[in-house]
C-alpha cells in the first residue's frame, strides 16, 4: 500500500452564516503528484432545507444542472425532486402527511386511497399511454368474532398487490403473522382489481394457494416455520438467547437432520465457532482492538477446505486476502501464490487488484464448462473512475488481456459501453434510458423493460424480426420483492417455459421442455446458507434426490464452496473483485449447474444480472441498472456499486452502520473518541445527539411538554437544518448526509409508531386500576427532590386528566413533579432506542449497540443477569448533569430493560448489542 497518495489528504467542510454546510472538500489522488480538489455544493433555502447539491463532476462545469434539486413544503415535505439521474418526480400529501397521488417523468401515476383511519384502500397507477389500473386493495379485520379467534381485528388479513393476493390468516398475541397464504395472478401482466372479492379472485389461479405457518415462543422468537410444501425448520437458542442449533425436517421424514449446532460467541456477540451438519467446523478469528475479521477458517475432519486471512489498512480497507487452503501452484511459467492484494486511491476507491484465475478463456455471466484446475493465472485489474464516481474504465491483464470503457453522458451519472471503439453520443444516451433513468438495453439487440414503479419487469435477451422473441419476466409482491419469474425461449416445434416461484423458504422451478419440477428448500444455518433440492420429478443422472448443499461464504457473504452432506467438495468458485468468476471448478459440471447463491449471496440471472432484491446489478458494467429507488442514500451517484469499494463493503439498501453507545456520560464521551479512533469507518453516536437533531431534549421539554409530544405523536419530518445540525453535532458519524436524513427519520418514525409508550396520562391511568404502589414507586424512581403524600395525590390526580393539567399548574411542587415526569419519558425514549437499534433491523444489518457495563470487567467478560441489589448499588445511582439540570442517570434504567429484551428476545439482541467492561471502556477512554 502507497501510504504517501494519503499524506494532506483531508476532507474540509465549509458552512455559511447559519452554520449550514455548503461545500464539502475531499482531496483525490492516486499517485505522489499533488492532490486534486473535488468540490461537492449544496444550496439552501432561507429555512435552510438543501433545495439544490452539485457532486464534483457536475459543481466543476458551471452550465451543468444540480445533480438533485428539491422543491419542499412549508413544514418541510418534500413536494418534488428534479435529479440528473433518477429525472423528476412530483408527490401530493393529505392533511396527515399520507400520501395522495405521485407523478414521475414518463408521465406516470400513482394515486392511493384510504379509509377514514387512514388506512391504505387502494393503489391506482396510470401509465401515460394508459388506463388507470387498481394494482393493489387491502382488505382489514374488524370485531367480528370469528376475526377475534384468530387475533385479526384490525390486521391486515387480505392484501391484492401486482403477483397475487396474500391472506394473512393468524396472528400471534404480539402481532406475528402465524399463517399466510400466497395465491398467484393468472396472467404476468399487471392486475386492475375489481372491487368485490369475487371478482377478485375469479383472477387467481385455482386451487387452495401456497400456506406458510410459523411458530413463536412466549418471547415472540420464532422457533419452528413450515413451507408450502410441509417442510418444517426448527431454531433452538442458548442461554444468552443466541442461536444455537437449526435443524430441518422434510415433508414425509421421520426426524429432522441437524443443519448447524455448537455455535460459539465472543464477548462482542461475534461468531466464534459453529458445526455444520455435514461435520464441517468454521472459526472465525478478529482483532482484538477493532473486532475485524482477520481469519475464517472451515475444516472437514484433518482436511481444510477454506482458510481466508485478511490483512487491512489502518482505517479498515482490505489489502490482502489469503486462502492458506490452497497450494503454492506453478503453471505457464508462473508461480501462483492464493492470494489477492487490493490498493486505493485517496478516496478509498478501488484502483487495483491482483489475484489468480482461470489459465483460459474467462467465465461469461452463464454456466460453462470447469475449467482445469491446474491452469491457474495471475491477474491484474486496474480501474479508473471519474470525479463523480463513475467508472469508466477496466482494463484486466491475466490470462487473457481484455476490458471495457464506459462513457457518462454530459450533465448526468447514466453511462453507457464504448462499443467498438464507437463512444455513445447524446442521442444515444437520449435512447439508451428512460425518463426516469432506467437502463434499456444490457447490450445492442437485449432489451430492457420497466414497469410503473420502476421495477424490470422483462427481458428479451433475443429480438427477432418477424417471430416471437426469448424473454424473461419477472413478477414483485407488494413489498417490492421478486416472486416470479419465467423464462420464455422459442424453437422451432415450440415454446419451452421455465418458471421460479418463490415463497418463503421455498422456490418451486418448473420447466416444459424436461418436465422437471423441482423444490428448493432454503435454510439459513450460522453462517452457512443451506440448501436442499427435492425433485417432484425425476432427478438427473448422478444427483441424489434431496440432496444437501452447504454454501460456504466469504467476508462479503459470496458464495466459495458448496458441500455435500458428507463435506465433499460440490462446487469451488472466486470472484474478481466486482463480481464476475474468476475460477470455477467442481466433481459433476450438471450437479454444479444447480447452484444457486453466487457473488454476495445472491442469484444469478441467466441473462447474467444479480438479483439484489430491490434492484439488479450488472457485473459486467459493475453498475446498477437503474438508479438506486432509495434516492442519495449512498451519494449522489445513484448507479455507483458499493461506494467503488467491493471489497469493503456490501448492498446496505439504505443506511450507512450506526452503533449507539449508552453508559455513564463522563465515561462515555472519552470511549466516544475512542471506539471512533479504532474503528473511523464505523459511526458512534449517542441517542441524545438524534433526539438533539430533532429538538427532543430537556429543555424544550421543560418549556413545552405536550408540544414536544404532540410533535412526536403526529410525526417529525426531518428537514435540512435538522441534518445539518446532527452532522455538526456528531463528529463520530461517518456517513453522509442523506444517510443522516434517513437515520433520523427512521428514529422519528418508531417514536411515532410507538408513541404509546411515553404517554404519561395513559400510564398512571393503568396504574391507578391496578395498585398504587405501583403510582408510588413510579414516583420514587423518578423524583429528584421528595413531595409530600398530598402534593404527590395532586399531582397524579392532574396527570390522571392530563399532562398539560400538571404543566399548567406551575406551583412549586407540581414543576418538581413535572421534571420527575420528563425524567421519566427520557428513560422511556433511551429504551425504545435500544429497541429501534438492537432488537429490529430497521437501521441496517451492521447497526447495533455498545453498552458500557460499569460493573462487569474485562477480559472474561459476557453478558450475565444482574440481581435487583445490584440495580440499587452505587455505581448504578450516580447522578448525572444533562443539558446544565441534574438528573437521575438513566443508566441503570437502560440496563434492566437491556437485561429483559436479551432474556425475551435471545439472539436477535444479542447479536446486535457488545457489552464493553470497566476495564476495557478505561483502555478505549486511552486511545
Amino acid at each position: 500500500m502507497n501510504l504517501h497518495i494519503h499524506i494532506h489528504t483531508p476532507q474540509l467542510t465549509a458552512i455559511d452564516s447559519r452554520g449550514l454546510a455548503v461545500r464539502q472538500i475531499d482531496y483525490w489522488r492516486v499517485d505522489e503528484r499533488e492532490p486534486e480538489a473535488r468540490v461537492t455544493a449544496a444550496q439552501h433555502e432561507v429555512a435552510g432545507r438543501w433545495v439544490a447539491q452539485r457532486d464534483p463532476r457536475l459543481f466543476a462545469d458551471a452550465s451543468a444542472p444540480a445533480n438533485l434539486i428539491t422543491t419542499n413544503s412549508l413544514s418541510g415535505q418534500v413536494l418534488s425532486t428534479v435529479g440528473v439521474d433518477a429525472g423528476w418526480r412530483v408527490s401530493l400529501f393529505g392533511g396527515a402527511s399520507q400520501p395522495l397521488h405521485g407523478w414521475d417523468g414518463r408521465g406516470s401515476q400513482r394515486k392511493i386511497e384510504y379509509d377514514e383511519q387512514l388506512r391504505p384502500l387502494a393503489v391506482f397507477e396510470h401509465a401515460s399511454d394508459g388506463e388507470p389500473l387498481c394494482t393493489e386493495r387491502y382488505g382489514y379485520g374488524d370485531s367480528d368474532p370469528t376475526f377475534a379467534t384468530r387475533n385479526q381485528c384490525g390486521q391486515l388479513i387480505r392484501h391484492d398487490d401486482p403477483a397475487g393476493t396474500q391472506l394473512f390468516e393468524q396472528f400471534g398475541l404480539s402481532g406475528n403473522v402465524m399463517q399466510q397464504t400466497r395465491h398467484f395472478l393468472r396472467a404476468l401482466s399487471s392486475p386492475d382489481w375489481p372491487e368485490p372479492p369475487t371478482d377478485r379472485d375469479a383472477l387467481l389461479e385455482t386451487g387452495a394457494g401456497t400456506t406458510s405457518r410459523s411458530v413463536f415462543n412466549t418471547l415472540g422468537e420464532t422457533i419452528e416455520q413450515t413451507d408450502a410444501k410441509g417442510h418444517r425448520q426448527f431454531f433452538a437458542q442458548n442461554l444468552a438467547g443466541q442461536l444455537r442449533e437449526v435443524r430441518l425436517q422434510l415433508d414425509k421424514q421421520a426426524k429432522p437432520k441437524t443443519l448447524v449446532s455448537a455455535m460459539q460467541y465472543n464477548a462482542q456477540g461475534q461468531t466464534g465457532q459453529e458445526t455444520a451438519g455435514n461435520g464441517v467446523i468454521t472459526t472465525l478469528q478478529y482483532d482484538s482492538e477493532d473486532g475485524r475479521l482477520t481469519r475464517l477458517q472451515a475444516r472437514h475432519g484433518n482436511d481444510s477446505l477454506q482458510d481466508l486471512r485478511y490483512a487491512y489498512d489502518p482505517v479498515g480497507n482490505v489489502l490482502s486476502i489469503e486462502d492458506a487452503a490452497l497450494p503454492i501452484r506453478y503453471f505457464a511459467n508462473q508461480r501462483i501464490e492464493p492470494i489477492n492484494r487490493y490498493g486505493y486511491d485517496s478516496l478509498y476507491q478501488l484502483i487495483e487488484a491482483t489475484g489468480w484465475e482461470a489459465g483460459g478463456a474467462n467465465q461469461g455471466p452463464l454456466f460453462s464448462p470447469f475449467d482445469d484446475p491446474a491452469a491457474v493465472a495471475q491477474y491484474t485489474q486496474t480501474y479508473r473512475y471519474d470525479r463523480g464516481g463513475n467508472l469508466l474504465e477496466l482494463t484486466h491483464n491475466g490470462a487473457q488481456k481484455h476490458g471495457h470503457r464506459l462513457l457518462a453522458a454530459a450533465q448526468s451519472n447514466r453511462c453507457l459501453p464504448v462499443l467498438d471503439g464507437v463512444e455513445p453520443d447524446e442521442e444515444d444516451f437520449r435512447n439508451g434510458f428512460d425518463a426516469n433513468g432506467n437502463l434499456l438495453a444490457l447490450q445492442p439487440g437485449q432489451s430492457l423493460h420497466w414497469d410503473l414503479r420502476n421495477q424490470l419487469h422483462e427481458v428479451r435477451p433475443v429480438a427477432r424480426d418477424g417471430a416471437a422473441d426469448d424473454n424473461e419476466h419477472y413478477v414483485y409482491g407488494a413489498d417490492g420483492m421478486r416472486l416470479r419469474k419465467v423464462r420464455q425461449t422459442q424453437t422451432n416445434a415450440r415454446t419451452l417455459i421455465a418458471e421460479t416461484r418463490y415463497l418463503p423458504n421455498l422456490q418451486i422451478r418448473t420447466h416444459s421442455g424436461t418436465g422437471e419440477t423441482l423444490q428448493i428448500i432454503s435454510v439459513q444455518a450460522g453462517r452457512s446458507s443451506v440448501q436442499v433440492l427435492r425433485w417432484e420429478s425425476e432427478p438427473p443422472k448422478g444427483i441424489a434426490n434431496d440432496q444437501l448443499r452447504y454454501s460456504l461464504n466469504d467476508h462479503l457473504g459470496s458464495c466459495t464452496l458448496e458441500l455435500d452432506s458428507a463435506g465433499q467438495v460440490i462446487s469451488h468458485e472466486r470472484y474478481h473483485p466486482f463480481g464476475s468468476t474468476a475460477w470455477f471448478a467442481g466433481r459433476e459440471e450438471i450437479e454444479a449447474s444447480y447452484k444457486t447463491l453466487r457473488y454476495s449471496g445472491k442469484e444469478r440471472d441467466a441473462t447474467g444480472l444479480y438479483y439484489y432484491g430491490f434492484r439488479y446489478y450488472v457485473a459486467g458494467l459493475q453498475r446498477w441498472v437503474n438508479p438506486d429507488p432509495a434516492g442519495d442514500v449512498d451519494g449522489l451517484n445513484l448507479y455507483r456499486f458499493v461506494r467503488n469499494n467491493p471489497i469493503l463493503w456490501v448492498d446496505a439498501e439504505g443506511l450507512a452502520p450506526v452503533t449507539l453507545l449508552y453508559g455513564f456520560e463522563h465515561v462515555r464521551s472519552r470511549v466516544l473518541n475512542g471506539l471512533a479512533t479504532a474503528s473511523p469507518q464505523q459511526s458512534f453516536v449517542r441517542i441524545d445527539q438524534i433526539n438533539d437533531a430533532l429538538q427532543i431534549n430537556i429543555e424544550n421539554a421543560s418549556s413545552d411538554f405536550e408540544g414536544v409530544n404532540e410533535m412526536i405523536r403526529e410525526g417529525i419530518e426531518v428537514e435540512d437544518d435538522n441534518v445539518d445540525y446532527f452532522m455538526q453535532a456528531t463528529p463520530s458519524y461517518q456517513g453522509t448526509p442523506a444517510e443522516a436524513r434517513n437515520l433520523l427519520q427512521g428514529w422519528s418514525d418508531y417514536l411515532k409508531s410507538h408513541s404509546a409508550a411515553f404517554d404519561i396520562t395513559r400510564k398512571i391511568q393503568s396504574y391507578e386500576k391496578t395498585s398504587t404502589k405501583e403510582v408510588e414507586q413510579f414516583w420514587k424512581k423518578n423524583l429528584r427532590e421528595p413531595l409530600s403524600e398530598h402534593e404527590v395525590q395532586n399531582a397524579t390526580l392532574a396527570l390522571q386528566d392530563s399532562s398539560e393539567a400538571l404543566f399548567s399548574l406551575r406551583t412549586a411542587s407540581s414543576i418538581k413533579a413535572g421534571d420527575a415526569v420528563i425524567n421519566w419519558q427520557f428513560r422511556q425514549f433511551s429504551k425504545l432506542a435500544l429497541d429501534w437499534m438492537a432488537g429490529t433491523s430497521e437501521t441496517g444489518d451492521d447497526s447495533g449497540v455498545v453498552f458500557l457495563d460499569v460493573i462487569a470487567r474485562s477480559p472474561d467478560f459476557v453478558f450475565k443477569e444482574f440481581a435487583q441489589e445490584t440495580f440499587t448499588a452505587k455505581p448504578y445511582k450516580e447522578a448525572g448533569a444533562v443539558y446544565g439540570k441534574s438528573y437521575n442517570p438513566i443508566t441503570h434504567s437502560e440496563r434492566r430493560h437491556l437485561q429483559t429484551q436479551m432474556a425475551k428476545h435471545g439472539s436477535s439482541y444479542a447479536k446486535r448489542v457488545q457489552m464493553i467492561g470497566l476495564d476495557q471502556a478505561r483502555h478505549l477512554s486511552n486511545a
